[in-house]
């Protein structure tokens, strides 16, 4: 199953996001919560303390590809499968949820 929450700025999302993931890994379910905000707010939402959320090194860019086709058109495609991205750049959270940060505003002109 996949899940995403969407809508306007200061609506909830990740509240609604985290606490969804929480409760669907409290009942045992494997729980993958990517937080692809820029400035990614997911990890406390998980429990995770202010201070380390901010030092959850995103997932790099690394992790696509760009291919080319018999025709010449292109396409990014995931470098390692799903699974390996998440072992490799997951973190646990308390509740059993894996948590990816794909990405984040360091500084202005950065995003």
């Amino acid at each position: 199953m996949k899940i995403a929450v969407s809508g306007k700025g200061g609506s909830g999302k990740t509240t609604i996001a985290g606490t969804l993931a929480r409760a669907l890994a409290r009942m045992g379910q494997p729980v993958l919560a990517v937080d692809g905000d820029s400035n990614p707010n997911l990890a406390i939402t998980l429990g995770i303390p202010k201070e380390e959320a901010q030092r959850i090194e995103p997932v790099p860019s690394s992790i696509l590809q760009e291919v080319v086709d018999a025709a010449g058109n292109k396409a990014l495609m995931l470098a390692l499968p799903p699974e390996e991205i998440a072992e490799k750049y997951g973190v646990k959270t308390g509740d059993g949820v894996t948590l990816l940060v794909m990405g984040r505003v360091d500084h202005a002109g950065a995003g």
